[in-house]
């Protein structure tokens, strides 16, 4: 939720549930969609070259019309393979409402950086601050993956990094199928930790099959992902549940914090032993309820 004109970095509450949007979404069907879902308006791959101009002032009308006031939304910009196509979307569809840019096909760090700098100066030309705008990096590339630890240092901005499999794949030359892309993405997630910053898994495409949608998810959650992308309003009810921390997770937090806190650095619960790292856990469980209670507010 945007709260003033100059917007902190997103946190990990942004990135449970990333869900597509049309350009053409009226603002009774904008009103159905899960208010934790983060929305992407896209100018890049679901868009033919010849509509881009077309679909950047459908963009801009959205905003005009105050839609997004209320909710966390960020823009699918073309990536650095299409200069000229980049350059526009950032000089015309950049607004106030708007809480960060998700950067495609991106392969070093120096076109982040590049990014960045087209951002500072549109920033400073609208007298919005330096810093509105967080990054989000689309991990889709072999290339990206070698210089992951380069492009997530690349700018301050970044709040979270992406995968995309398909396109990932395609670069490969193997099969679309998670055998061939499980790796890849695992390093998304190992170097958005080390990093601090939130890790986003990658879409679902069999619309039809939500057991399947629930049961990759819950394993992304498992290995520690912060969220993933939605196609359908159906996947991002789903995702924003799964992502979220449940009552039962909240309430053993609690339990290992009181047990660490009466018995020492070394407790025992339920007849298991707990330490440290379970502490450490816990707390973030606590932390990022509270903060999500908060935005939501």
């Amino acid at each position: 939720m945007n709260t003033s004109a100059i917007s902190p970095k997103m946190g990990p509450h942004n990135f449970r549930c990333l869900m597509f949007v049309k350009a053409s979404i009226t603002a009774k069907k904008l009103r159905s969609l899960p208010p934790q879902a983060t929305l992407i308006l896209d100018l890049e791959d679901s868009i033919p070259t010849e509509e881009k101009a077309q679909q950047r002032q459908k963009v801009r009308r959205l905003f005009e019309m105050g839609l997004f006031r209320d909710r966390s939304v960020i823009l699918r910009i073309n990536g650095p393979d299409q200069p000229i196509e980049m350059r526009s979307d950032l000089s015309e569809c950049l607004h106030k409402d708007l809480n960060g840019i998700m950067v495609p096909m991106v392969q070093s760090a120096t076109e982040l950086r590049c990014i960045g700098e087209l951002l500072k100066h549109r920033e400073e030309n609208l007298n919005w601050g330096q810093g509105h705008f967080s990054l989000i990096p689309l991990i889709e590339r072999p290339g990206a993956v070698l210089a992951l630890e380069e492009i997530s240092r690349s700018s301050s901005r970044i709040a979270a990094l992406a995968f995309g499999h398909v396109d990932y794949c395609v670069e490969m030359h193997s099969e679309i199928d998670e055998e061939c892309y499980a790796d890849a993405q695992m390093k998304v997630l190992q170097t958005a930790r080390a990093c601090r910053l939130s890790a986003v898994s990658t879409v679902y495409l069999d619309l039809a099959n939500d057991e399947g949608f629930k049961l990759q998810n819950k394993r992304m959650k498992k290995l520690g992902f912060d969220g993933c992308f939605a196609l359908h309003p159906r996947q991002a009810e789903m995702a924003a549940k799964i992502f979220c921390h449940t009552m039962e997770e909240i309430e053993h937090s609690k339990r290992v914090i009181a047990a660490c806190h009466e018995q020492g650095t070394i407790a025992i619960l339920d007849g298991e032993m707990i330490g440290p790292p379970m502490l450490k856990i816990a707390e973030r469980i606590l932390q990022e309820h509270a903060l999500a209670k908060r935005e939501v507010a």
